[in-house]
């Protein structure tokens, strides 16, 4: 291998470049590897990324990460010439434009880790870096607490049906925005008193048009429904009819016609779920939370009103903790799934919520 190292000022210095390049190259690091960029390894990586199975909204978030903060950094430096003081200063210039910027460390890192991994290089200087640690206080206050939840309840009643529906579900259910945008009447069983969840919409330029796909973590689930959130879907279900009307659409199918519909009756702006909810912040004064906040408080209710941890999974959509009793052994039962529901309500009577 025909290698040339250049800016060598004494015959010794020569010598310990030719030793280095020795010892890297025993270590299976070839000559030509140490050309590879930043850039270049991030294609390599953005390749298995992309077809690892990730929702293409989520591909679209990352792809603005390294488009806007570590490939105008990173992007133009030898792999093998970063350092760990380069790392360090990339942390610190992220941590002084952005109050939350941990997760694009990761993505710079699993790039470096690709680099390991292919042997263009021996170790990731992230793993050793001294990163500046980022405010939490923000993101775990994106709930409300139960007298600004009950305030947020008692204002529905005054909003147009459709956006008081919109809301109802999400604080009662927990569900994702995406998974609330494609529900149809099919999805809702008043009989068993259910809501079926099997898909989510998914928006990004990456999706070719096809939007709709698997829930978040891949899980479908039925969970089941309080008797005011199935009243109020029994209401909007009647006014939507009249309202499709006089649009001039007329409906071929009732089930499968989309619960939460736009004026074309097709899917709802991603916008109009936060539009909705920072109306009724900001008329009542409460603390700022965004639509997946809902979430977060739906979830932190399940936790104070002691329902079982393993229902609260259930009804989330997340995977099941890792170990053999959840993984093999435990099965999700329907009474599960109603004593998880039946704790939050019991909880929420005590603050005379319903």
């Amino acid at each position: 291998k025909m290698v040339t190292r250049s800016k060598c000022p004494l015959q010794k210095a020569a010598q310990v470049a030719i030793d280095r390049l020795k010892y890297e190259f025993n270590n299976g690091q070839k000559p030509e590897d140490m050309r590879k960029t930043f850039s270049g390894v991030y294609e390599e990586w953005d390749v298995n990324y992309k077809d690892s199975g990730i929702v293409m909204s989520t591909y679209s978030k990352t792809e603005g990460y390294f488009n806007n903060h570590i490939l105008p950094f990173f992007g133009h430096m030898k792999v093998s010439k970063i350092t760990v003081r380069h790392c360090e200063q990339f942390a610190l210039q992220l941590s002084k434009k952005l109050k939350y910027f941990h997760h694009i460390i990761n993505y710079a890192s699993d790039v470096m880790n690709t680099a390991v991994r292919y042997k263009y290089i021996n170790s990731n200087p992230f793993n050793t870096a001294q990163i500046p640690k980022e405010s939490v206080h923000e993101i775990s206050d994106n709930y409300l607490d139960i007298e600004d939840f009950k305030l947020l309840i008692s204002h529905l009643p005054s909003l147009d049906s459709m956006a008081r529906t919109v809301l109802r579900v999400l604080m009662f259910t927990g569900i994702r925005k995406g998974e609330l945008f494609v529900l149809t009447w099919s999805d809702v069983d008043y009989k068993k008193k259910t809501l079926a969840i099997h898909e989510a919409y998914s928006y990004s330029k990456h999706n070719n048009g096809n939007n709709v796909g698997r829930p978040k973590g891949k899980l479908s689930r039925i969970i089941f429904l309080d008797d005011v959130t199935l009243d109020i879907l029994k209401q909007w279900q009647q006014e939507q009819v009249l309202r499709l009307t006089q649009l001039g659409i007329s409906l071929d199918n009732q089930t499968e016609q989309l619960i939460f519909n736009n004026y074309v009756n097709s899917y709802l702006n991603s916008y109009y779920p936060n539009e909705q909810l920072t109306e009724i912040i900001e008329a009542l004064n409460l603390k700022f939370i965004t639509v997946h906040g809902l979430r977060h408080t739906h979830t932190t209710h399940l936790a104070e009103a002691s329902a079982d941890f393993v229902g609260i999974q259930n009804r989330l959509g997340h995977v099941l903790s890792k170990n053999t009793t959840t993984q093999f052994y435990l099965h999700v039962t329907d009474k599960i799934k109603r004593d998880t529901l039946q704790s939050l309500l019991n909880y929420y009577k005590k603050y005379d919520i319903q």
